[in-house]
C-alpha cells in the first residue's frame, strides 16, 4: 500500500477517535447512565436473586449460590460483592461481563452500552471496530480516486450526521489543518497583515480541553486523568499506605516537622491524611527495597470525582541528604529492579500528574464559595484551610488548563480567585501568578486577585505562620493583604505588541509580565534600543537586561554610561550591580545611612517598622520616631494597616517644618528587613 495513503489514515484515524471519545461518546454518556439500571443488568445478563431489594448471585466468583451477595445501587450506578469483593460502576460492571480489557476498555464498554442499553445504534461496536470501518471506508475511496489529498477525506465520518452540523465539521477541518503549526493549548498570536502584533484572543476553555483529551488519547490511547485514576485503583503503594497508615505513620515525628516546618497542628494533619515515613518502616512496604519515601512527609492528593488518594506529593524533610529531590509526584512503585553506576539496586516509581488534580478539591466540591485560595504548596492550602479559608493547591506553580477546567466545572467562572503563590526572591511565583491570572482571563475568569505576603515575614502563608505563632494575628495579616491584592487586568493588545516589538521578550514570556510594569519596561527597552542591538546578544546577555528592568532609572543611566563592550562582558547581574556602585556612591551611602537610622529608633519597635517603610522614607520615619508619642505611632501605624488615608503631618508636633504632601510620596518598593520579629507585649502596637 502507498506510504502516503498510510499517513492520510493514521492522520484521519487518529483525529477521529479523538473525536468520538472526547465529544460524542461524552455527551451521550448521561443517556447510558441513565439506561443502565439493575433490572435492565439483570435481564440482559439472566442475573438470579431478588431484585426487589437490588440484590443477586454474584457473576463473579466461583461457587456463588447467594441470592444477596451482589447488591446494586440505581442511585449511585455501582454495584458490590460482599463475598468476593468485587465492586464498581454499572459500566465496569459490564467490562467485567463482557471480558473488556485493553487501553480503551471504558469506552468500549460505553459503545457496548450504548448499542445494548439504549435505542441508539452506534455502527461500530468498540473503538477497534471503528478504526477499522473508518480505515475501510478511506481506502474505499482511495481505489476510487487515487487522490493523496488530505482534504478530499474530510467528508468521512462514522458518526451519526446529525451530531456534527456544517460549522461544526468546518472547525474540525480547521483544527486539523492548524494543530500542526498552531497548537491550540499556546497563548493565540497573530503577525499577519490584519492582526498585527501581540493579540490576547479568548479561547473557549469546553474545546481546549476536548482538544488536550484528544491529544491524550492520539499518544497514550487514554486520557492524563482516566490513567491516573487507574494508577491510583491498581496501585500496590497507595494499598499500603490506606490500609497500613497507622503502623507505616511516624506519629512523633510528623507532630514534630508540622509543627516546627508549618505551625500545622497533629490534628490537622491527621484530618488530611499526612504521613511522616522513615525508614524503620521500609521492610513494612509491599516492596522493601522502594527508597525514594525514606525520611519524608507524604501529603495525598485525592480524584476530585470519587475521593480515593490518586497519588503522594511526597516532601524530604531533610533538605541536607545528597542527590535527593525536595518533592517527588509518586503513585506507585514500579515493578521492575534498578542497577545504577555504583552496583545499588532499588526500585523506581511510577510518576502522578498534579496537573490533573487540585488537592482539597474534593473537600471543596459541594460547598457554595464566592472566595476561592488558590496556592502552590499544599501545605499553605492546609493552614488557609485550617483557618476558616475555601483553598485549593495547584501542588507546582504551573496552573494547567485542566486545573482551570476543574475550578470552572465546580465553582464558575463569577467565583473570586485570589492567587497567593510564594512570593521569592527570584520572583518566580509572582511571574507565574501573572501567567496564572492571564490564563484565566482569556478563559473567560473576570474577578481574579494577585494576593502577596510581606517579604519580611515570609515567602508564604506558612512560613508567616511559623514567624508568627499566633493564627489570630495571622488572620489580620491574611485579610490585610487581601484588601490591599492587585485586582488584574491585562496590558492592552497594543502595550503588548509595543512590549514585543522592543526585542526584550518572547511571545511567551511577555504573559509572565505584570501589566502594571508594562509601560515602564516598554520605556525601557526603548532607551535600550538605541544603544544595544539586541538581536546579537546572547540568551544570557538578555536575561541579565529583563533583569536590570527592576533598576531605578539614575542606575540605569549609569549602567548606560558604559561602554557597549564592557556591557557585553558582563555575565551576571551580580557584576553589573558591581559596576553600578562603582559608578555611584550616592547608591551605598544612602543604603549605609539608611541601616545606621534604623538601628537608632528609639520609639518604634520592628513591628511597626515594618509597616511605616511601606509608607514613608526613612527621613519621615526617624522624623516620627524623635517627634510622636508611642500613642501617636500607634495610630499612625494603625492607619497604614486599615489602609487609610491620612496627613502624617497631623500627628508631628505643627512647630515643625511642614512638608508638602508630594515631598512624602509613597515608596511602592518594601525595604526588606529579614530580622523581622513581631513584638506581642508592646502596647503601642494596634493590633
Amino acid at each position: 500500500m502507498n506510504r502516503s495513503i498510510d499517513s492520510i489514515i493514521a492522520k484521519k484515524v487518529s483525529h477521529d477517535v479523538g473525536i468520538l471519545i472526547f465529544q460524542y461518546l461524552n455527551d451521550i454518556e448521561p443517556l447510558i447512565q441513565q439506561s443502565l439500571t439493575a433490572a435492565k443488568l439483570k435481564d440482559f445478563y439472566g442475573l438470579k436473586g431478588k431484585y426487589s431489594k437490588g440484590r443477586f448471585v454474584c457473576p463473579f466468583h466461583h461457587g456463588a449460590d447467594n441470592p444477596t451477595s451482589l447488591s446494586m445501587n440505581d442511585n449511585k450506578r455501582c454495584f458490590h460483592c460482599n463475598a468476593c469483593g468485587k465492586s464498581g460502576t454499572y459500566l465496569e460492571f459490564i467490562m467485567y461481563m463482557q471480558n473488556i480489557s485493553g487501553r480503551n476498555s471504558y469506552n468500549d464498554a460505553k459503545i457496548f452500552a450504548a448499542n445494548h442499553f439504549t435505542k441508539l445504534n452506534l455502527g461500530f461496536n468498540s473503538i477497534a471496530d471503528f478504526e477499522q470501518k473508518l480505515k475501510d471506508k478511506i481506502l474505499e475511496r482511495y481505489r476510487k480516486t487515487n487522490s493523496l489529498r488530505y482534504t478530499d477525506y474530510y467528508d468521512i465520518w462514522l458518526l451519526p450526521e446529525r451530531y456534527f452540523s456544517s460549522k461544526e465539521q468546518s472547525q474540525v477541518r480547521q483544527y486539523q489543518e492548524e494543530q500542526q503549526t498552531k497548537p491550540s493549548l499556546e497563548v493565540s498570536l497573530s503577525n499577519s497583515t490584519n492582526k498585527p502584533g501581540f493579540i490576547l484572543e479568548s479561547l473557549d476553555l469546553e474545546m481546549t480541553i476536548r482538544h488536550l483529551k484528544a491529544q491524550n488519547i492520539i499518544v497514550n490511547g487514554i486520557t492524563d486523568y482516566d490513567e491516573a485514576v487507574q494508577f491510583a485503583k491498581n496501585s500496590k503503594l497507595i494499598k499500603d499506605f490506606t490500609q497500613n497508615a497507622d503502623k507505616l505513620n511516624s506519629v512523633d515525628k510528623l507532630t514534630d516537622y508540622m509543627s516546627k516546618k508549618y505551625n500545622i497542628d497533629i490534628d490537622t494533619a491527621l484530618k488530611y491524611g499526612l504521613i511522616f515515613f522513615d525508614k524503620s518502616s521500609q521492610h513494612q512496604l509491599y516492596y522493601s527495597d522502594f527508597f525514594m519515601l525514606n525520611n519524608r512527609v507524604l501529603f495525598p492528593v485525592r480524584d476530585h470525582e470519587t475521593g480515593i488518594i490518586v497519588g503522594y506529593q511526597c516532601r524530604r524533610t531533610d533538605l541536607s541528604a545528597p542527590r535527593h529531590y525536595k518533592y517527588l509526584n509518586i503513585t506507585d512503585y514500579q515493578d521492575n529492579l534498578i542497577t545504577n553506576e555504583n552496583g545499588t539496586t532499588y526500585r523506581d516509581f511510577v510518576p502522578f500528574k498534579v496537573g490533573n488534580f487540585l488537592f482539597n478539591l474534593y473537600e471543596l466540591k459541594g460547598k457554595c464559595i464566592n472566595t476561592l485560595w488558590i496556592t502552590e504548596g499544599i501545605a499553605d492550602a492546609i493552614k488557609l484551610s485550617s483557618m476558616g479559608y475555601d483553598a485549593v493547591s495547584l501542588g507546582q506553580a504551573n496552573l494547567t488548563d485542566y486545573q482551570i477546567y476543574l475550578i470552572d466545572k465546580y465553582f464558575g467562572k463569577d467565583v473570586t480567585l485570589n492567587l497567593f503563590f510564594d512570593n521569592d526572591d527570584n520572583k518566580i511565583g509572582q511571574n507565574k501568578s501573572i501567567a496564572a491570572a492571564y490564563r484565566l482571563w482569556q478563559f473567560g475568569f473576570r474577578n481574579i486577585r494577585i494576593i502577596n505576603t510581606f517579604k519580611e515575614m515570609g515567602k508564604d502563608i506558612t512560613d508567616c505562620s511559623v514567624k508568627l505563632h499566633d493564627d489570630d494575628m495571622l488572620r489580620l495579616f491574611i485579610n490585610h493583604w487581601e484588601k490591599q491584592a492587585y485586582s488584574f487586568a491585562p496590558a492592552s493588545n497594543e502595550d503588548l505588541s509595543a512590549l514585543l516589538k522592543t526585542g526584550l521578550y518572547s511571545e511567551s514570556e511577555i504573559l509572565f509580565i505584570d501589566p502594571r510594569d508594562v509601560e515602564r519596561i516598554i520605556s525601557f527597552g526603548e532607551m535600550l534600543n538605541k544603544y544595544l542591538d539586541f538581536k546579537n546578544m546572547t540568551y544570557q546577555q538578555l536575561k541579565l537586561l529583563k533583569k536590570l528592568c527592576s533598576f531605578k532609572e539614575d542606575e540605569i543611566k549609569i549602567l548606560l554610561s558604559l561602554s557597549t563592550k564592557d556591557f557585553l562582558d558582563v555575565q551576571n547581574t551580580n557584576e553589573t550591580e558591581a559596576a553600578i556602585k562603582e559608578n555611584s556612591n550616592t547608591n551605598i551611602d544612602s543604603t549605609q545611612e539608611e541601616g545606621n537610622v534604623e538601628g537608632s529608633l528609639i520609639n518604634i519597635s520592628k513591628a511597626q517598622l515594618f509597616h511605616l517603610k511601606k509608607r514613608f522614607d526613612i527621613g519621615i520615619i526617624k522624623k516620627i520616631d524623635n517627634e510622636c508619642s508611642k500613642k501617636q505611632i500607634a495610630a499612625i501605624v494603625g492607619n497604614i494597616i486599615r489602609n487609610k488615608d491620612f496627613d502624617v503631618w497631623d500627628y508631628i508636633p505643627k512647630n515643625e517644618s511642614h512638608y508638602s504632601s508630594t515631598s512624602i510620596a509613597s515608596s511602592t518598593n518594601i525595604l526588606d528587613d529579614g530580622n523581622f520579629t513581631p513584638v506581642y507585649d508592646d502596647v503601642s502596637i494596634p493590633f
